[in-house]
């Protein structure tokens, strides 16, 4: 049974932000699909502002170059938007594959980043495209990197008094990309692992490479150091090796040794050399 609570339904994005500038015991919801799972195991909040309903943070659109996602939008939605599935396809992939048609009704991409669970699927894409979150609150709107905001397994850099109102994400051009995830069924899953990756090349050689991987550390993490040594190297066996058996360390290096990786690296070491492959 949740505990009782009042439930506040703001006109607008500003009244929101002042509401909870000025309640004490406030939490902010849209989905819920992760609060409400909280809230039944014990966390309890005297008043929840419900910012579900404010169109302003609902859809994506392209602002200053960026593509601009409201927190509010759903996972529906998101995976069904022709900019995103045009311009993000690995975030439209990640976005198709959570939970169950109600659940990708309900959750929005907002709640997946804040609860920032290590296993989250649009993190990855996130990643890739060097997200960053809009915060607001009464007084202030600061952007920070998604890298940067995520500082633990379901820790964030948000604040009591702040809505992350949107995400920005950078537009790939030229670039192919993806989502790859393993889960015990094919649907309805939590993953067990993820992938994300975009890749520029000319002439079989990569000029750019971006990867992203999730569920295997405290949370998901770009591999910069085989992301530099890619670059500019031709797309043979050899170097794809040396690619995979870095990212392998650097999975170690950050976690330790777990009893999952017995089966997670190699399922990582066979992914990474199909995709970095072209395969």
């Amino acid at each position: 049974m949740l505990p009782r609570f009042l439930s506040i339904l703001p006109k607008s994005k500003q009244e929101a932000l002042v509401t909870l500038a000025d309640t004490d015991g406030a939490a902010v919801v849209a989905g819920g699909t992760d609060l409400m799972v909280r809230m039944k195991k014990g966390e309890s909040h005297k008043y929840l502002i419900d910012i579900s309903g404010l169109k302003e943070l609902w859809g994506a659109n392209i602002l200053d170059g960026r593509i601009n996602i409201g927190s509010v939008t759903s996972f529906r939605a998101l995976s069904m938007d022709p900019l995103v599935s045009t311009l993000a396809p690995a975030l439209s992939q990640a976005a198709s594959w959570i939970g169950s048609p109600q659940i990708r009704s309900m959750a929005t991409i907002g709640g997946n980043i804040v609860n920032a669970s290590p296993a989250a699927d649009t993190i990855p894409p996130l990643l890739v495209h060097d997200a960053r979150v809009v915060l607001e609150s009464r007084d202030q709107v600061r952007a920070e990197r998604l890298e940067d905001f995520i500082t633990g397994p379901y820790k964030t850099a948000i604040s009591s008094k702040e809505i992350l109102s949107a995400l920005r994400i950078e537009q790939l051009d030229g670039y192919t990309e993806g989502y790859r995830r393993i889960a015990k069924r094919a649907a309805w899953a939590i993953s067990r692992l993820g992938v994300a990756w975009a890749i520029s090349e000319s002439d079989n050689t990569f000029t750019d490479v971006r990867l992203a991987i999730g569920s295997c550390t405290p949370a998901p993490f770009r591999a910069r150091n085989v992301e530099l040594f890619l670059i500019g190297k031709k797309r043979e066996a050899p170097v794809i090796r040396e690619a995979v058996s870095l990212c392998l360390s650097e999975i170690r290096r950050i976690s330790g040794e777990r009893p999952s990786f017995a089966y997670k690296l190699p399922v990582v070491r066979d992914l990474l050399g199909l995709l970095l492959g072209g395969r």
